[in-house]
Formats: structure tokens, C-alpha cells, sequence
């Protein structure tokens, strides 16, 4: 991508810590702890993953701490938690750029701009789509898996333009929570107890990757951009190297610098596929900075 913050997951990472340690000296924590200390139903949802004898003497610590020894071992879990944050803002910063898959439209074929920046200075050629009415199939390989059983998974929509960053704080306390999890019982090999407790950390909004994917600067604005992106967060959707829409052009533009050989071949193509093909031009006697396309004979 050529937008520095392009699908850049923006969250306040003071904010997140803030709210960390205001939770962790909350008289709900403490009463947390005192339940777990008392061996109440709160601590139940580990006994089927964790040896007894483990959960026995956790009991037992949290039981015989004092004042003193309660605030010491939450100040310690706070610095813990600090310090996964610290370690993975980078990862979480750029999780949403590094993983999601789209396809960039704009509405804008008369931008010189557009002409200049996506097609080889007005050299190449752009493709024209009808998406009125959907009609297109959307990650035909990942059907043929039953990984997307509809469209219903794929969203075209258009790009946002603001000034100040879209906030995904709430999903990066949740991306946070989960590498902690991850942290601290993966390297346990509890991997039965982790799913357990990820499906109790449920995701605050499944359409948040969407919606960062969709807000871009004001800057950008002249582009017009729509994008069209699948849902689909199956594994071995994500290792593909890429997704793609089965759907047929409705017309072919040919910028006005376009080699004639190139020109030849893409109107060939065309003309066998049934496809109108335009060029653009400069007009001549037109006030504005704008290309019209002129169809081709």
C-alpha cells in the first residue's frame, strides 16, 4: 500500500494502561482474587485443565497473603501486563495491514492523477465494473473449501475520508488480552485451557479489521475509493497468497500514452469478450484538469 497508514490498527496505549491498572485496583479484581484464594466456583473454569495440585497451592498463596502481600502481587501482574503490552504495540499496530486481503475501485476515471499514479503515468489501462445487484463470486477458491458459503462474507463499501485516525483502542485491548493469554499458557502447553479462555474473550466487534480497512485520510479524498474485502478468518484462508472476484469488466479504458502493441492486444481482447473499450483523451478545449474517454471504433 502506498498510505504509510493504510489499514494501521490506531489505539492509545496509555489509555489501555490507564484502564488496566484501574480494573486491577478495583474492589471487584480484589473480590476476584479472594474468591480464587477461597477455592470458589470463580476458579472453576481451569480445573479441567490444570493439574489439581497447581490450583491447590494458588489457592493457598492468594489464601494466606495479607494487605501488603495482595497489593505487591497486583502491582506485579500489572507490570507483567505493562510489559506485554510494550513488547507487542508493534505487532498489534500492523496486524490488520500484515493479514487482511482487498481489491481497491475508484469512482474517478477522468482523475489525470488516478491515470498517473495507478497506471503507469497513462501508459497502462484500467477496468470498469458493474456492482449494482452484487453479481460477482468472491474467493472462488475458498468456496471450493466451504471456508465462504456466501457472499455474505464479502463486503464492497466505500472508503471513509477523515483527519483524525479511526480509534480501535477497544480492539486492541482485545488483541492485547489474547497474546497474554497466549503468553502465559501457550508456553505452558495448555492449548485446550487457552482456546477455553479465548472464547470467553470474545471479540468486541468482528467488523473492526473492516472498518479500519475503510478509513483513510482526508488527503486521499480525490481518489473516491471503494474496496472490496471478505470476512472469511479461516487459517488457511489467511495463508493463501491471495483472494479474488470472479466478475466480467464492463468496459476497458486505455490510457491516452498506451504502446500500440499493448493497445492492440487489450482491444483484441475486448473485442472477443464482448467488452466496449474507451481511450482517454485531453480535452482540447475544456477548462478543467479532467481526461474524457472517447470510444474506441
Amino acid at each position: 500500500m502506498n498510505d504509510d497508514f493504510d489499514a494501521l490498527l490506531h489505539f492509545d496505549k496509555e489509555r489501555i494502561k490507564s484502564e488496566l491498572k484501574t480494573f486491577i485496583e478495583s474492589e471487584q479484581f480484589t473480590t476476584g482474587l479472594q474468591s480464587i484464594g477461597q477455592g470458589t466456583d470463580g476458579f472453576s473454569v481451569i480445573h479441567n485443565f490444570l493439574p489439581p495440585e497447581i490450583i491447590e497451592a494458588t489457592c493457598q498463596n492468594i489464601a494466606q497473603m495479607d494487605q501488603a502481600s495482595m497489593d505487591a502481587a497486583k502491582k506485579q501482574l500489572y507490570n507483567l501486563f505493562t510489559d506485554q503490552i510494550d513488547a507487542n504495540d508493534t505487532i498489534v499496530h500492523q496486524v490488520v495491514q500484515r493479514s487482511i486481503k482487498f481489491a481497491c475501485f475508484s469512482e474517478e476515471i477522468n482523475s489525470a492523477a488516478m491515470w498517473g499514479y495507478y497506471a503507469d503515468s497513462s501508459c497502462g489501462f484500467a477496468l470498469a465494473y458493474d456492482f449494482r445487484g452484487n453479481g460477482y463470486t468472491m474467493c472462488n477458491s475458498c468456496m471450493t473449501r466451504n471456508l465462504c458459503p456466501s457472499n455474505k462474507s464479502c463486503l464492497l463499501a466505500r472508503v471513509i475520508y477523515d483527519d483524525v485516525c479511526f480509534d480501535a483502542t477497544q480492539c486492541a485491548i482485545w488483541l492485547f488480552k489474547q497474546n497474554i493469554i497466549q503468553k502465559m499458557l501457550l508456553d505452558r502447553n495448555a492449548l485446550s485451557l487457552y482456546k477455553s479462555l479465548q472464547n470467553m474473550i470474545p471479540c468486541p466487534d468482528l467488523f473492526m479489521p473492516t472498518k479500519i480497512l475503510l478509513h483513510k485520510a482526508s488527503a486521499w479524498g480525490h481518489e473516491r475509493e471503494w474496496r472490496l474485502t471478505c470476512s472469511c478468518n479461516s487459517a488457511e484462508f489467511n495463508q493463501q497468497e491471495f483472494s479474488y472476484a470472479k466478475k466480467k469488466p464492463t468496459a476497458v479504458y486505455l490510457g491516452r500514452k498506451i504502446s500500440p502493441i499493448h493497445e492492440k492486444i487489450l482491444r483484441h481482447i475486448a473485442v472477443e469478450k464482448n467488452i466496449p473499450v474507451y481511450k482517454m483523451q485531453i480535452g482540447q478545449d475544456e477548462s478543467t484538469y479532467k481526461l474524457y474517454p472517447q470510444i474506441c471504433s
